[in-house]
């Protein structure tokens, strides 16, 4: 799938299942909002199944130059890009501290998608395996 297809399908609503190689796994929503054709904010609320403690996120995802760039709220910084793909690259790495994250979309059609984030470095080590359906 073309990533401009993708782009045009990610408004609405996601279910999610994330696996993470420390033995979590989180499931929840993730909304998003299409602003202009250029724009979408998106939400991500959830919670850890084995407890009660629930997670948020904002996100924003920018067509911009046949790219899809995805933002991350910050508390203490406000939106940071945090990847930048495009049909070439489906993948981005960029650095936190000192930890590198690897970002890897898979686009599985208008209904499903997933992501792979690694994270490697002195104070992670994980993978997270997240499973987007509607």
């Amino acid at each position: 799938m073309k990533l401009v297809d993708f782009w045009a399908c990610l408004p609405g609503e996601w279910l999610f299942e994330r696996n993470i190689s420390n033995g979590l796994h989180q499931t929840g929503v993730l909304k998003v909002e299409e602003i202009d054709s250029t724009l979408c904010q998106a939400h991500e609320t959830g919670r850890y199944t084995d407890s009660h403690q629930v997670f948020f996120r904002n996100y924003r995802f920018e067509w911009a130059n046949d790219s899809l760039n995805i933002f991350g709220e910050n508390p203490k910084e406000g939106f940071v890009l945090l990847h930048e793909l495009s049909d070439a690259k489906k993948w981005h790495v960029h650095k936190c501290n000192k930890d590198f994250y690897e970002f890897e979309l898979h686009e599985v059609g208008e209904q499903r998608w997933h992501t792979v984030i690694t994270i490697t470095g002195p104070k992670k080590a994980l993978q997270l395996v997240t499973e987007y359906k509607r």
